[in-house]
């Protein structure tokens, strides 16, 4: 494997930090969009989830062939392979309506989506060295968040039955391939002895399986609330807040960008696998509370219940940035070369896994118990991951 310089590392960083932050704005603005969007076709929030599922199932597909397909391409192509599905699909959303047509398509949309993050999350690991691991995921976490903080701001001001929200997400498509350019010679390919010592991708499991299941738990609560977190806010409060849910998105977004860099300073200064535990637990104390203090949004927002509310969201929001800051950071700490993108393919089918439940799980609760099904589906799903993570940890030799 070719070596860059700290000069080319640093160029090659901010090419692939700015790209895939500004596609991000493209993956915050479907989700709640096309599940308005369904809604308003008249769909039930079970259908809404099954729907969305697709999505996780192109994930899971490509992640499962990742450890071929990216040392082949290298990590350059294959991220711009992603730009050019997903821009496909963005084309198709709004030229061929329709619930089963959208299956297909966001099917697509997930095999896009899958090939450039997981190309990405392990080109950045696999340059950056252990020392500063954390804090330079945290900063690549940070900005991804801020392009993620942009979607829920436009969705709230567009229309889901238009084409303007695909037009947008088609030009933040556009803006993030030019940003990669400038990364196109500083590819970091893989030699063919390294391509065979690939590790099976259950043995990755087996040898990280609670950093790998984390990414599980963060696909079912990530899924679910980018599916179901604003349909929830306007169920409770009524529809005439269709903003204010947009807006539950967007902070809990903000919130993560402030949340990384700290997260990923105390990741190269204490034990990660504790600061993971940390971020999950923070997680489900947020879920908890959030139901109880939704009606603060009605209050101003420097009146106690609105601040207490808008807090919460914020925890929510930072704690699961948290997760994925310290998960990828846990991973290249524990990986490197091919073994690295097989563990980089399980994260991915993990998150895959459980995007799929999540939104299935979350809409067909909400639909059988109401609204409480959201808060509740999430709590029993981070409750189940705790202790599991707790006992494994307790019990680490």
């Amino acid at each position: 494997m070719s070596e860059l310089s700290q000069a080319q590392k640093v160029k090659c960083m901010i090419a692939l930090i700015s790209a895939l932050a500004v596609v991000s704005i493209t993956s915050s603005l479907n989700w709640p969009i096309l599940a308005e969007a369904l809604r308003n076709q008249g769909y039930a929030e079970s259908l809404i989830g099954i729907n969305a599922a697709a999505q996780f199932a192109g994930i899971i597909i490509v992640a499962l062939a990742a450890p071929r397909i990216i040392p082949a391409l290298g990590f350059f192509k294959a991220i711009l392979l992603g730009f050019a599905i997903v821009a496909l699909a963005l084309v198709a959303l709004p030229a061929f309506r329709g619930f089963e047509t959208w299956l297909v398509i966001r099917f697509l949309l997930g095999v896009g989506n899958s090939l450039l993050f997981t190309a990405g999350d392990t080109w950045v690991n696999q340059i950056v060295d252990d020392k500063v691991r954390g804090r330079w995921m945290g900063i690549y976490v940070t900005v991804g968040m801020a392009g993620w903080a942009v979607g829920p701001i436009l969705g709230a001001h567009l229309d889901p039955d238009t084409v303007w929200p695909f037009i947008s997400g088609l030009a933040a498509v556009a803006i993030a391939a030019c940003f990669l350019m400038p990364a196109r010679k500083l590819d970091v390919r893989l030699t063919t002895s390294e391509r065979g010592l690939a590790l099976g991708l259950a043995t990755v499991f087996l040898a990280a399986p609670t950093v790998l299941l984390s990414s599980a738990m963060f696909g079912i609560v990530e899924g679910a609330m980018q599916s179901f977190a604003h349909l929830y806010t306007m169920d409770v409060l009524g529809a005439q807040y269709r903003q204010t849910g947009y807006a539950v998105i967007w902070v809990g977004a903000v919130a993560a960008i402030f949340f990384q860099y700290p997260i990923g300073w105390l990741a190269d200064k204490m034990n990660r696998h504790w600061l993971l535990i940390l971020c999950v637990l923070a997680l489900m104390l947020s879920i908890l509370l959030f139901p109880i203090l939704i009606e603060g949004s009605l209050a101003n927002w420097w009146q106690p219940q609105a601040l207490a509310l808008w807090t919460v969201v914020s925890l929510w929001g930072g704690a699961m940035g948290g997760i994925f800051t310290v998960g990828i950071t846990l991973l290249g700490q524990r990986f490197r070369g091919v073994e690295l993108v097989s563990a980089n393919a399980v994260f991915s089918v993990l998150f895959g896994v459980g995007g799929l439940l999540g939104p299935f799980i979350v809409g067909t609760t909400m639909s059988a118990i109401g609204p409480v099904g959201f808060p509740v589906s999430l709590l029993a799903a981070v409750g189940l991951y705790t202790l599991f993570a707790v006992y494994r940890q307790l019990t680490r030799r």
